[in-house]
């Protein structure tokens, strides 16, 4: 007699519902962008480097600092993440760079 086998599926269900994603921008022309960072790697450098070429190429860009957004990593994370739709929206924000390490 053949031995049989249960067959299972080694990925868990969709915790979370997958959602259309915003238009994009055509490009940043006039455009008002955040920086967000979590304070982890480099974003000191990276962000002024960034903010630098972006204005070259887009004279009338806006930028909103990290600095604005602070430390999206710590102890509260879960309350600003949860929150940051709502910040963004408020500051008027049309696009983000995120700069978070994992």
């Amino acid at each position: 007699m053949e031995p049989t086998y249960d067959v299972v599926w080694p990925r868990s269900p969709r915790g979370i519902q997958a959602r259309r994603s915003a238009p994009r921008l055509e490009n940043l022309a006039g455009a008002r962008v955040a920086f967000l960072w979590d304070y982890l790697f480099r974003g000191d450098e990276l962000f002024p480097v960034l903010e630098q070429e972006l204005s070259r190429r887009y004279p009338d860009i806006e930028i909103v600092g990290y600095e604005t957004f602070g430390n999206l990593h710590g102890k509260d994370e879960k309350e600003r993440v949860a929150g940051l739709g709502e910040d963004l929206h408020r500051r008027h924000v049309d696009a983000v760079v995120s700069g978070m390490g994992c």
